[in-house]
């Protein structure tokens, strides 16, 4: 027989990082402090999130105009803060 689930009020510790993860690459790029002059090519591009970002790869990124060596590296650090990378397949 079937029976159906009862609500708990018990925390599933093993959905916080899920739900961490989920709100940082839900976040926006401008609230990273990001420079005009690095957050405005990528929002011409379409780029706006955390999770935009890490869907390109490296190639993709830099071919948007305005972004030269010193803008990507600025991108890889804040990518290294979070323990993330160009190319994540989420």
């Amino acid at each position: 027989m079937f029976v159906a689930p009862t609500p708990s009020d018990t925390f599933d510790k093993y959905d916080e990082p899920r739900l961490h993860m989920e709100r940082l690459l839900s976040a926006k790029l401008v609230e990273f402090d990001l420079s005009m002059r690095i957050l405005c090519p990528l929002d011409a591009a379409g780029i706006r999130t955390l999770r935009d970002l890490v869907r390109q790869n490296e190639k993709s990124l830099r071919r948007i105009g305005q972004i030269g060596e010193k803008s990507f590296g600025i991108l890889m650090q804040l990518l290294d803060r979070y323990g993330l990378s160009l190319d994540m397949k989420i």
